[in-house]
């Protein structure tokens, strides 16, 4: 199995003590990249497509989040964001969930979720097929550059990994395993929605394919961990001081998100490239935060602002994340309205969740096949402002969430101290 990421910054970067530190100052006026964006035209979605990939078939090759969004969604166990905070159950969510889905009477199938409005029963396979809906769309009408590529998870019967790999023009290092056995290999590589449909369809069904959703790309267990009071950014206005003894550091201990980059993207010769992409990323991410919150406003409010040209075309990051576009009777599920309050009150709100950004620092990892972003930075300048920072975790939850829908990122995951005492760090 594998886990997925994603990480913002638009800003000026300096390196320091080896690391690269990325300064995301406010926004420029203009946008002058645009990454993604709705078109006006929206192309059908195959239902055949959608139908290759079951929602156990997913699980059983991908472990993330998905199985515990499809849990708190059709047992609507959690309705805010601060009820959230109070679950901590390291153990239980991080732990690989294919024998409760395989053997259990509530398995993926026959939990559910009533309808009174129509009286129809909403299983989570019902949820999965719009979630693959929703991603199939976005697969269509997102831009990346001259194309349209997203990240696609693949299986093969009987099929060799270079056989694959070749199929879609790819090369080797292009192309990630995530699973292989005697009969079946899995991987993930970036291509169009067009191309993955040609190539999967010409394999006359021995290759499947799906594009990868955003809430499999969230580690398991990694927001209930940001929202948790053990894991939440300390508020100060003051940095800590040097010379802190043992119970101020654990206090005050970096917390940090951990975004891998997709297979094509992985392994960046220098770090200013690294860093060229992580301020694309960071761009985007700000620009749909910006979109949603003008969406947000009522008309007359409306017409005291005005949009960007550059953010024109830019979805908000409500109409982007599968778990807020659902457009059935779910929609006012207490998971779907817990989603929506993240946004509205961390990256969606009107201060953007400002103060984030601009005290993030950005790390490079080996290889450059991934990054960390660092919330907390000891060295780093203080926050000065709580609601936008990331002291506040709707601010941390939303921007994992982002992180997730670009097509840049692969995974996203938090750090968890060792010397915390929590057991599951030793697995991470």
């Amino acid at each position: 199995s594998t886990n997925l990421y994603f990480e913002p910054a638009r800003r000026e970067s300096v390196k320091q003590n080896n690391a690269i530190m990325v300064g995301l100052h406010w926004r420029k006026t203009i946008s002058t990249i645009v990454l993604l964006f709705y078109v006006v035209t929206i192309s059908l979605v195959s239902s055949s497509a959608q139908e290759q990939f079951s929602l156990e078939d997913f699980q059983r090759v991908l472990r993330s989040s998905l199985d515990s969004e499809l849990d708190k969604i059709t047992g609507a166990k959690v309705s805010t964001a601060q009820e959230t905070a109070s679950i901590h159950a390291k153990s239980r969510t991080l732990m690989r969930r294919r024998a409760s889905v395989q053997n259990s009477e509530l398995d993926s199938k026959t939990r559910a979720l009533f309808d009174w409005s129509s009286g129809h029963v909403h299983t989570s396979e019902d949820i999965w097929n719009d979630i693959l809906q929703h991603t199939w769309k976005i697969a269509d009408t997102i831009k990346r550059g001259e194309g349209k590529s997203v990240p696609f998870l693949v299986c093969g019967e009987h099929l060799d990994f270079n056989d694959i790999v070749a199929s879609f023009n790819k090369l080797e290092e292009e192309a990630m395993i995530v699973s292989s056995s005697h009969n079946e290999v899995c991987l993930v590589l970036s291509t169009t929605s067009v191309q993955g449909r040609e190539v999967t369809d010409s394999f006359g069904g021995s290759l499947i394919g799906v594009p990868l959703p955003d809430i499999t790309k969230i580690h398991s267990g990694t927001i209930d961990e940001v929202l948790s009071k053990g894991w939440s950014v300390p508020f100060s206005q003051e940095q800590a001081p040097k010379n802190s003894n043992a119970t101020e550091m654990i206090n005050h201990w970096e917390r940090i998100i951990i975004v891998d980059f997709t297979p094509e993207l992985g392994g960046m010769k220098e770090e200013s490239d690294l860093l060229e992409v992580v301020n694309i990323i960071t761009n985007d991410i700000q620009d749909m935060g910006e979109v949603g919150w003008y969406h947000q406003m009522d008309i007359k409010e409306k017409q005291t602002y005005s949009l960007d040209e550059g953010t024109i075309d830019i979805p908000s990051l409500s109409d982007v994340f599968s778990l807020t576009s659902i457009e059935n009777s779910t929609s006012d599920n207490q998971r779907i309205r817990f989603w929506r309050e993240v946004f509205k009150k961390g990256i969606e709100s009107k201060h953007v969740c400002n103060t984030m950004f601009s005290t993030l620092f950005v790390k490079a990892r080996n290889g450059n096949y991934s990054f960390e972003l660092v919330l907390n930075p000891m060295d780093g300048p203080s926050s000065q402002e709580y609601e936008s920072s990331a002291s506040n975790s709707n601010c941390v939850a939303s921007l994992i969430a982002a992180l997730s829908v670009h097509p840049y990122v692969l995974s996203v995951k938090a750090n968890f101290p060792t010397y915390h005492g929590w057991n599951v760090a030793q697995l991470m």
